[in-house]
């Protein structure tokens, strides 16, 4: 057992006898004072006694006693009276104070160690009670609710305020002073109209909680809505917790407005962005036919170049035909060699009008298509324009371990050999999209003067997805204006139509999910694809 620190004060020396050996004795840690001559408080600052013994023999001050209440009250020592017998006198002058216990003469060990242990025991107990209290009156009084309890009076027909803290007389706009003792129905003027009374008489008779959520009560005073919650105690009194949720409610009310008059403007936006989606679309499709028919154009002019070689070679072989015929030399070999050659210029003249023909299937279905075969019927269009201006046309293709490069004429068989990888779209927009790219490489080499063009288009893929670039050695790209090529209606040519990239960059970003960025190199530019890859 911890050792205990136990303060005996003498009326005169000598008065309490052997108590302090006794107690000594019994692994009590004593001290003994003499009322008249020492100083209790001094003693009992330096000693922190855990009990206070004071002797109320027939020869005691009175004043000790009042001393010994003092003590007790400002250090929280509780104080066990020393007497001959508990007698009138001796219960007079200790009834009124909050003492714990009495040792009276004679004693013995075991009764006077149980009278100092329940003492000590109790004055714990005490303690706790007291500091519990003080923690329910500091929650009590700081709750953000309003808390309220009435008594019954009047044979339980009235209530009265017995006890409110700090929020509900802050929510009833009235102090303590005006509450407490006061009847309900003098501070809830309205309540029987807004069913206050009827829901607190409902609790008391049932002993059932009752929650009320948004009550309206109005008087003079009072106004607003509440959160209500009723239950009764075991002592019979009614305990009201009450919450002002008026800003809440009228906020909900603004927020319900708000919401209807967001729900119209919705409703006229998503019908001004289903018109101005179907405009764009409508915009979309013609600035994309616009492109393509300046392709047309470009290409027409390539391609007339393209056939000037064999509808020469045509019109001697038919010159010929007639000297021939003349000079005598008509004969089967002679027929069956010029039919042969003929054809071959003509079947010339025809897969250029079938590449053509087939630039302008109009399919819009979005579809899973190899790359290489777009690219292949792209060069088939593009290479006579390349061969006028005298560019050079590198292919370097890599994908699934496979590394392909090869230039000009190469490249249609190089493509026809070259392992597939799949991407979804439309094909004639990521045609147009590659022709667009290509036209644009052609048209800068074409402005830097250079004879020795050179286009390189290369591919790979990383991570899933399909990298296409295409680099030219033209006249570059000024670093300003990088990201402005693709605003639509935006050219660096002289007679630029400013749609080709734009229209570019709207079927790789919005209709393909891809990326397409320019940069600008040392020599010339460079234009990349991203795409995603279809999965197997």
């Amino acid at each position: 057992m911890k050792s205990r620190n136990i303060l005996i004060v003498e009326s005169k020396s000598g008065t309490t006898g052997n108590l302090g050996n006794t107690l000594k004795g019994m692994a009590y840690s004593v001290k003994v004072l003499n009322f008249r001559n020492d100083d209790i408080r001094a003693a009992v600052e330096e000693f922190l006694p855990d009990a206070l013994i004071v002797d109320m023999s027939v020869y005691a001050d009175k004043n000790i006693i009042a001393k010994a209440t003092l003590i007790q009250a400002e250090y929280n020592v509780p104080v066990i009276y020393f007497t001959e017998a508990i007698n009138s006198r001796t219960l007079y002058q200790t009834m009124k104070t909050n003492h714990y216990g009495y040792i009276y003469t004679p004693y013995d060990e075991s009764t006077l160690q149980t009278t100092i242990e329940l003492a000590l025991h109790k004055h714990k107990n005490d303690m706790s009670v007291r500091q519990s209290e003080l923690k329910y009156k500091e929650l009590f009084n700081n709750m953000t609710s309003g808390v309220a309890v009435y008594d019954l009076i009047e044979f339980g027909t009235q209530y009265v305020f017995s006890e409110v803290n700090n929020a509900a007389c802050q929510l009833l706009k009235r102090n303590k002073e005006e509450l407490i003792g006061r009847q309900m129905s003098d501070i809830y003027v309205n309540a029987e109209k807004y069913g206050f009374i009827s829901a607190l008489k409902m609790v008391q008779d049932t002993s059932e909680p009752m929650r009320m959520d948004c009550l309206y009560y109005e008087d003079s005073t009072i106004h607003g809505w509440y959160n209500t919650y009723l239950y009764k105690l075991p002592t019979g009194s009614m305990v009201h917790i009450f919450h002002d949720i008026t800003e809440q409610v009228e906020a909900e009310k603004k927020l319900k407005d708000k919401q209807k008059e967001l729900e119209m403007l919705n409703l006229e936006l998503a019908k001004a962005v289903v018109e101005e989606t179907d405009k764009r679309k409508k915009n979309e499709q013609i600035i994309f036919e616009q492109s393509r028919f300046l392709a047309m154009g470009q290409m027409i002019s390539a391609i007339a170049h393209q056939w000037r070689q064999p509808l020469s070679a045509l019109g001697i072989n038919i010159e010929d035909l007639e000297d021939a015929y003349h000079a005598g030399e008509l004969d089967e070999k002679y027929i069956h060699d010029l039919v042969k050659d003929s054809m071959v210029l003509i079947k010339t003249i025809s897969n250029t009008m079938d590449d053509l023909k087939n630039f302008f299937k109009s399919g819009h279905g979005v579809e899973k298509f190899t790359v290489s075969r777009i690219l292949q019927e792209v060069y088939s269009l593009q290479q006579a324009q390349m061969h006028k201006f005298g560019i050079e046309f590198v292919l370097d293709y890599q994908a699934s371990g496979q590394h392909i490069s090869s230039k000009d004429a190469e490249i249609y068989d190089a493509l026809e050999n070259a392992r597939p990888i799949c991407i979804s779209g439309v094909p004639a927009e990521f045609k147009q999209v590659i022709i667009n790219l290509l036209n644009n490489a052609v048209d800068a080499i074409g402005e830097s003067g250079r004879t020795n063009g050179t286009i390189k288009l290369t591919l790979s893929l990383e991570s899933n997805r399909l990298n296409i670039h295409v680099s030219d050695n033209g006249c570059g790209i000024r670093s300003d204006l990088v990201n402005k090529i693709f605003e639509p209606y935006f050219s660096t040519k002289e007679n630029g139509s400013g749609i080709g990239l734009y229209m570019s960059k709207v079927i790789v970003e919005e209709h393909m999910g891809g990326n397409l960025s320019a940069a600008s190199l040392p020599v010339g530019a460079m234009l990349s694809v991203s795409l995603p890859v279809c999965r197997d």
